[in-house]
């Protein structure tokens, strides 16, 4: 027989066990010897609360980290890990039963989707867990400086490089997407998609992820943080119609307009509205 099923671990025997006897206890009248108090307590089960605690980090610590957790397991991992292992280590519980794992899905945007860049997947769901309801007022920040960063900016130290040696190429990508960031960056270095250039680069972009989201964490949490970018132009240009309250309110998002729909002529916003409605 499996080990599996002779094995009982000791909190399934007494919460089991506690039910048992309780239920013996009472069919046979002994109340005194095992009362109801004892079962509730033996199936008590701790909730977490949330958000959950936060200490100052390492900001150089989290571009280490995370520029290895994505060379191990891509760059939702990366970006994650280099901040829980940093909380497992200083707070200990509730992050020691929180496996970093859990984010390799999110690795190229998503399961290999390409849709939202996982580095910003594994950081966000980070700030999620140590902020709580003011949590997208960082992630919203973030998002705004990962379209207008030149990625890469970390460089790991000589002879300790994951896939490259020395400086590499950057370009800022102008959208939070894995696909489009990928892409800029490929048009501007000549590189291939899956070149080992290509994925060196998103491993030092994970690092630059991981710095930044540490940085606002330690701000946040010290009451010194102050969202202070804005979005494109394009956004509250295209929004007026497109977005709630508008003419033709057909979308939401917050992303640069003219960075995947270059067709749309700005200067020329009242053709635009025609060709919309077939005028």
């Amino acid at each position: 027989m499996n080990d599996q099923y002779n094995t009982i671990s000791r909190r399934s025997f007494l919460t089991n066990g506690a039910i048992a006897a309780g239920t013996i206890a009472v069919g046979g009248g002994v109340l005194g010897a095992f009362n109801l108090n004892t079962v509730r307590a033996a199936t008590e089960v701790e909730v977490q609360s949330w958000p959950l605690p936060y200490v100052q980090l390492d900001v150089e610590k989290a571009k280490e980290l995370g520029y290895w957790g994505y060379m191990s397991n891509q760059c939702a991992y990366g970006a994650f890990d280099a901040i829980v292992s940093q909380l497992k280590e200083k707070v200990g519980h509730p992050y020691t039963n929180i496996p970093s794992e859990m984010m390799k899905w999110g690795g190229t945007g998503g399961a290999s989707w390409g849709t939202l860049c996982g580095s910003l997947i594994g950081a966000s769901t980070a700030i999620n867990l140590v902020v709580g309801k003011d949590a997208n007022t960082l992630i919203d920040e973030l998002y705004k400086w990962y379209i207008a960063f030149p990625f890469p900016e970390y460089m790991p130290p000589a002879g300790k490089a994951g896939k490259v040696e020395g400086k590499i190429v950057t370009s800022s990508c102008g959208s939070v997407l894995c696909h489009a960031s990928v892409s800029e960056w490929c048009s501007v270095s000549k590189y291939r998609a899956e070149g080992k250039e290509r994925s060196e680069r998103c491993g030092r972009l994970t690092a630059d992820v991981s710095a930044k989201t540490v940085q606002m964490l330690n701000a946040y949490h010290n009451k010194m943080f102050t969202p202070v970018l804005k979005n494109a132009e394009s956004v509250g240009e295209c929004m007026t119609c497109h977005g709630k309250g508008g003419t033709l309110e057909n979308t939401r998002g917050k992303m640069d307009c003219i960075q995947c729909h270059d067709d749309v002529d700005t200067n020329n916003l009242l053709g635009h509205i025609k060709q919309q409605w077939n005028l």
